[in-house]
């Protein structure tokens, strides 16, 4: 039997969309976006956020949500107390197929959106040759992280890039050096903007690896190249803030395999 044309088209596009199908339905590092979202609890209402935000972690195992989410309580920095989840590890694209996003806010205004206020909402992209590792990616989250976001002047990204491939080469060299990561910013912030985030596990993991890029280029053997170094993080960096966010494992959620 012949099928008509449209039948035919309609046929071969549902086969060539499979395997992109398949490809956003799967997310442990599968993609390289990073969803940010920071939430302060409204004074005398911490137990209810928490409370609310377990509930509502609840409500996407229910839906069988194949995102991950983080969830992280400020130590240390201007934004201490803040809570902050996130999503690591899918494309972009996985979040145009979200599991139906309406019923999802209507559940977060129920359970925690009225104890709290949104403080920010940002987006990252992965910057994988320029990291050591991905554990967020790979869903192996540490117990805390060190967090620096660097702010840059508008067109010296190659230089400060060209420090971070430096940095990376010497972590390459330390042995028991802790998992460095590059985010580079999307939308929702001062851009050109990155964000490194070192895993830590205990403040034992300081001890002889503190963070940042200066110390690291300040290794450099060779003078000459250790002061162009230097240079272009001096030329191309505006600000610089770091945090520690201490992991919440009961705010947040990892889909089983």
């Amino acid at each position: 039997m012949r099928l008509p044309i449209p039948v035919l088209i309609a046929l071969a596009m549902s086969l060539t969309a499979a395997p992109a199908m398949a490809q956003t339905a799967s997310h442990r590092d599968s993609g390289d976006a990073a969803h940010l979202y920071g939430y302060y609890a409204k004074a005398g209402m911490q137990a209810q956020f928490d409370e609310g935000y377990r509930k509502h972690l609840g409500w996407h195992r229910a839906k069988r949500d194949p995102l991950v989410w983080y969830g992280w309580y400020v130590g240390h920095g201007d934004r201490v107390g803040m809570f902050i989840d996130g999503s690591f590890g899918a494309p972009f694209a996985a979040f145009d197929q979200r599991v139906d996003p309406a019923g999802d806010g209507a559940d977060a205004e129920k359970n925690f959106s009225p104890y709290a206020d949104t403080a920010f909402r940002a987006s990252y992209r992965l910057r994988r040759e320029l990291s050591t590792g991905f554990p967020l990616e790979q869903w192996k989250p540490s117990s805390s992280v060190q967090v620096f976001h660097y702010t840059l002047r508008a067109g010296t990204t190659g230089r400060f890039e060209r420090a971070v491939r430096a940095a990376r080469e010497t972590l390459s060299r330390q042995a028991g050096a802790p998992v460095h990561t590059w985010y580079e910013l999307v939308v929702g912030g001062n851009a050109p903007g990155y964000l490194l985030m070192i895993a830590r596990d205990g403040w034992k993991s300081y001890d002889g690896h503190d963070g940042g890029l200066e110390s690291l280029l300040a290794r450099s053997e060779d003078a000459d190249r250790r002061r162009g170094l230097l240079d272009d993080l001096a030329a191309s960096v505006t600000e610089v803030k770091v945090e520690t966010w201490n992991y919440s494992e009961d705010m947040s959620l990892i889909p089983k395999d």
